[in-house]
């Protein structure tokens, strides 16, 4: 009977917000004891000063200032997790004041990277972009931006983080009738992920993000600077939410203009984060994500005669026997090696990134023990 009441205060929570997704389930994070009730709220965007976030204010949801208690303040200092875009938290509404956040909810997924700095002499650390994300738009712009090697690197975060990758090819109207051969070279960068191309000024192609921002599902924005993700977010809104600049005629760049994560409603009842534009994308993932965008480097390795082959100069590499065939694309093989290393390098980081990585594993086992719980308990309930 408890769960259930858990369960449908979330709910009406969700009700309220108009079909945002809540990362509710029989725990909590930070040490929150749920069972002391509290006022639900999302974060929309971090700030200096706090957090702008949506809260419950009996059956209708407001937006709020946001502050950390003193002691999830303190629990963050020695190292839990602090609440980023997208996240659940639970509080309470100081009357006149702000919402003072003193827990975060456990998470159904989180977009993480390495936190910028160069890994030689810096601390490596893991850097929260976004959580309760269902799909990650992997937004590149035809012309100069295109890299199908840039588009491997965000895959492997999107499979890491528990979303699914979709790829955007933006300013179609750069490539005319090339657009097609660029998707598809999308779609060979990252199998498994779907991709299209629009023209988000001219309102070309948005049809096809309606199967992904349904009500209840919150999608995230993520690509370099000048990709277009503004004007996405701009042309599926109907309105301008966010300022956007012309493309540069020399290199056929869009100009920087987001400076904050922040997580909007769009008329469809979908929520999508849009992002600034990601400068330096260091991995912060497991192997397993990694492989998944190289699907088959993955199936050859299988056959190859030692488990452990680093396909180099072993004997009996199936997967030097499909990279002369040709099978295999020398450019897939070169990117999936310097991943495999960077990740390789920062577990071996003086034991941080070894344990950091742990923690993370750990951290992602958990979340896959509340999805399962929250699946379990939504067929109990038919």
């Amino acid at each position: 009977a408890e769960d259930e009441d858990e369960a449908g205060h979330a709910a009406a929570l969700e009700g309220a917000l108009d079909g945002a997704s809540c990362g509710r389930a029989a725990g909590a994070a930070a040490g929150v004891d749920l069972s002391a009730g509290g006022a639900r709220a999302r974060i929309l965007e971090t700030r200096r000063s706090g957090y702008l976030l949506v809260r419950e204010d009996g059956p209708v949801a407001v937006e709020d200032h946001g502050i950390l208690s003193g002691r999830l303040k303190r629990l963050v200092r020695e190292g839990a997790e602090a609440p980023t875009v997208g996240d659940w938290v639970i509080g309470r509404k100081e009357p006149g004041g702000p919402f003072v956040i003193e827990g975060l909810l456990p998470r159904r997924s989180v977009f993480s990277r390495k936190a910028p700095g160069d890994a030689a002499h810096d601390r490596v650390r893991e850097q929260a972009m976004a959580a309760n994300v269902d799909y990650a738009f992997l937004v590149s712009a035809a012309g100069a931006d295109f890299s199908a090697r840039r588009l491997e690197r965000y895959a492997g975060l999107a499979w890491e983080s528990g979303a699914q990758p979709v790829i955007v090819i933006t300013k179609a109207d750069l490539a005319g009738d090339a657009v097609l051969e660029l998707v598809e070279e999308a779609k060979a960068a990252c199998p498994g992920a779907p991709a299209f191309a629009v023209a988000a000024l001219e309102g070309k192609g948005l049809a096809a993000f309606s199967p992904y921002l349904r009500p209840g599902k919150t999608a995230v924005l993520l690509g370099s600077s000048g990709a277009g993700k503004s004007t996405i977010l701009n042309a599926l809104s109907g309105e301008r939410r966010a300022e956007t600049k012309a493309v540069r005629a020399y290199d056929e760049r869009g100009r920087h203009t987001t400076t904050a994560r922040t997580l909007y409603r769009l008329p469809s009842g979908g929520m999508i984060i849009d992002t600034p534009g990601l400068r330096e994308v260091q991995l912060w993932a497991e192997r397993e994500s990694v492989d998944a965008v190289f699907p088959e480097i993955e199936a050859a390795s299988s056959f190859c005669r030692f488990s452990d082959c680093s396909h180099g100069s072993e004997p009996g590499c199936e997967v030097r026997v499909r990279l002369e065939s040709g099978e295999i694309a020398q450019d897939r093989f070169d990117s999936w090696l310097k991943l495999r290393k960077e990740l390789a390098f920062l577990a071996a980081r003086d034991g941080e990134g070894r344990e950091a990585l742990e923690a993370m594993q750990a951290r992602k086992a958990w979340h896959r023990q509340i999805g399962k719980f929250q699946k379990e308990l939504k067929r109990s309930r038919r």
